[in-house]
């Protein structure tokens, strides 16, 4: 629309300029021709007065011979005196004889001697030829200083016999006089110019008399291509200007008359013209285009905003999926981890019993697919986001020198390691050890997509992610970032492939080679801690995972790593409720704790729990399952806490549910140990908590 309303516009002016051009032309051609009319008609008549004044003349001469001329010169002389007195335009008439010398004359009587002059023999060169109308070309009388157009024709005697000349001398400023009002305030000009070129008069008057077209000129250029005239355009041969040219041939004559315009000005007259359509066209024009612009504008803002509301809805749609999967898995989880608990734990017993030999061979696969088993869990927790996180604040950089090493001996020899540390890097506060198994499980993926091997570069830096690209990106803040991009070398991705990369068990490896968690554990665990996880990737070109983290702006230093207490550390028989809904875990928790020289009792419910918390004053600690129908165990944590304050709770769950973790961290003051657990784990949790000062 744009397009066309300048286009548009512009073809139809520029159409209409090539009409009205030509429009202007034809107009000036019209006025041309009707001063041409004017002109012609003028010297027609004073022509054919010329051709009266020759047959009178003739009339009056006819049968005298030369003497009697001059006897009769007196008588002669004052008839022609009337001639000229009748006829403003012609100056004078002469008779001549054979040679040319004047016998009689309308401007002297008696003739003077200089009349036959020597020095006026040039005029002899103009007198008729033949016994046709003879027209000379201009010239300028030496007697009266004026410019004259002699005409001449023979005279003959009674036998037909050329006897002399009648000459009859036209004035130029005859006809001047009568083009000057045409050509008033006009660029026009007016001409009377004899077939060979000669021109006999013009106004504009030119500065000196005697001109003569040659064959390059236009008018002769028309003569030769068509002897009746015509229209022409031309640079004029007087005053060397283009003009547009009429010429018309006098009837009877060898003359023609023109009437020109500069072309200058009749293409003048047209730019004024269309100057005025501009006037209008130009204010019409560029409203429809400020129109469109704004529509365009808001075209644009519209389209703009659809893109982005359906990046957004997409975003929105897969965030969607993701939880919907998260919940389910969670779910899972948590009966999987319950399950778990009971298989390690009870593993764990039925091993130190067992002898060397197959039954232990047996037992110890069982219990590592068991451990793998809770770590797929685990996994499935991460993705879920429903996993405790334990955040602190941390220096990437470090992280990623400290994982060097161990990402050497992962990768293998075929694939070099590159890290760049961005300088003045900010801290981040996020849950380490998860950390270290997202960069861990990204390394791998990115080993398996290098077959033949290639180059792994960790870059840290700083990053701001403004509010045009969180725009686009579900439940990313703008803000600053700490970013650790993972780049490698290998095969790539499709488009296609990043969009399903972070889909709970999408795999592109073969069958056995991976759960297809790897990825859905690190987005889960990224935006479970505040931040965003990105790819970018092309077919063969490699593969680039840019991770987000929060800025850390607290002033706490980087959590060292404490050091480990010792396994399965015993109790003083320290009294500890166990609640627990799920029987199996119940059996196994408080039988493990009493292994551990620990008093314990025990409730399947938190009624339960708080009647034996009331009725007892010995208990030490509060062991309780977070997710249990009825009243949870944070639930029960803080009413135990109203009757015994002071009392020790230490918190088991397999799946949180939002009771003691909130943004993904554990609410402060919080102790947990994650199903499933190792005797030796719980043991140490439980000393730690029973050892240590306060709640």
């Amino acid at each position: 629309m744009l397009a066309a309303s300048v286009v548009f516009p512009l073809v139809l002016f520029c159409y209409a300029s090539w009409v009205n051009y030509h429009a202007a032309f034809d107009r000036a051609d019209e006025r041309i021709k009707q001063a041409l009319d004017l002109s012609a008609e003028q010297a027609l008549r004073v022509f054919r007065s010329i051709n009266v004044t020759f047959d009178s003349v003739e009339q009056i001469t006819r049968g005298r011979t030369e003497q009697t001329l001059h006897s009769a010169e007196a008588e002669l002389s004052e008839r022609f005196k009337q001639f000229v007195n009748a006829l403003p335009d012609i100056g004078s008439v002469w008779i001549l004889n054979a040679q040319g010398d004047a016998i009689v004359s309308s401007l002297f009587f008696p003739l003077p001697p200089a009349a036959n002059g020597p020095e006026r023999a040039y005029l002899k060169g103009q007198l008729a030829r033949g016994p046709d109308l003879h027209i000379g070309e201009v010239q300028r009388i030496q007697m009266t200083g004026r410019l004259i157009i002699p005409i001449s024709k023979w005279r003959t005697d009674s036998s037909g016999t050329f006897s002399g000349f009648t000459e009859i001398s036209l004035w130029p400023e005859a006809f001047e006089r009568f083009y000057q009002p045409l050509a008033e305030r006009t660029s026009a000009s007016f001409a009377l110019i004899r077939e060979d070129g000669a021109v006999l008069a013009r106004y504009p008057v030119p500065g000196i008399a005697g001109i003569k077209l040659d064959a390059s000129t236009g008018f002769r250029q028309l003569v030769a291509r068509s002897p009746e005239g015509g229209p022409y355009t031309s640079v004029s041969g007087v005053d060397q200007r283009e003009r547009r040219f009429s010429a018309r041939k006098l009837e009877g004559f060898p003359l023609y008359v023109t009437s020109s315009l500069e072309t200058r000005d009749i293409v003048q007259g047209w730019l004024w013209q269309m100057a005025s359509h501009l006037i209008f066209g130009i204010p019409a024009t560029a409203f429809f285009v400020v129109l469109i612009l704004l529509a365009m504008k808001t075209t644009s803002e519209l389209y703009a905003e659809a893109e982005r509301r359906e990046a957004a809805e997409a975003s929105l749609r897969q965030s969607q999926k993701m939880e919907a999967v998260g919940q389910l898995t969670g779910g899972v989880a948590h009966d999987f981890n319950n399950l778990l608990t009971i298989i390690l734990g009870n593993l764990e017993l039925a091993l130190r019993q067992a002898p060397e030999g197959r039954p232990r061979t047996l037992l110890m696969r069982v219990h590592r697919a068991a451990e793998r088993a809770a770590e797929l869990t685990k996994r499935l927790l991460a993705f879920s986001r429903n996993q405790p996180l334990d955040p602190r604040p941390i220096d990437a950089s470090r992280l990623v020198a400290d994982m060097s090493d161990l990402l050497g001996r992962t990768l293998g020899e075929n694939i070099s390691i590159e890290t760049i540390r961005g300088g003045g890097l900010w801290q981040t506060e996020v849950d380490r050890a998860e950390l270290e198994s997202a960069l861990l499980n990204l390394a791998i993926n990115a080993r398996d997509a290098m077959p033949s091997g290639g180059k792994l570069t960790i870059e840290t830096g700083n990053a701001f992610l403004d509010e045009a690209y969180c725009a686009t990106t579900d439940g990313v803040k703008p803000g600053q970032y700490v970013m650790i991009a993972i780049t490698d070398t290998g095969i790539g991705m499709s488009q296609e492939l990043i969009g399903k990369a972070f889909d709970p068990f999408f795999t592109t490896k073969p069958a056995g080679s991976g759960t297809g968690l790897g990825l859905s554990q690190v987005h889960g665990f990224v935006r479970q801690s505040g931040g965003h996880v990105r790819i970018y990737s092309e077919i063969g070109e490699g593969t680039t995972v840019k991770i987000y983290l929060p800025r850390c702006f607290a002033g706490a230093r980087e959590a060292i790593n404490e050091a480990k207490a010792p396994e399965s550390p015993k109790g003083s028989l320290e009294t500890v409720l166990v609640v627990e809904d799920d029987d199996e875990v119940r059996s196994f928790v408080t039988e493990t704790l009493r292994g551990l020289n620990y008093r314990v009792l025990e409730a399947a419910d938190g009624d339960g729990a708080l009647a034996l918390v009331r009725q007892s004053d010995r208990i030490a600690l509060l062991l309780t399952d977070v997710v249990m129908p009825g009243m949870n165990g944070r639930t029960l944590g803080d009413a135990a806490q109203q009757h015994r304050p002071g009392l020790k709770i230490l918190y088991m769950t397999g799946y949180s549910r939002n009771a003691i973790v909130h943004q993904g961290r554990l609410d402060p003051g919080v102790s947990l140990i994650q199903k499933p657990f190792s005797e030796s784990a719980l043991a140490s949790r439980v000393h730690g908590i029973l050892s240590a000062r306060g709640n």
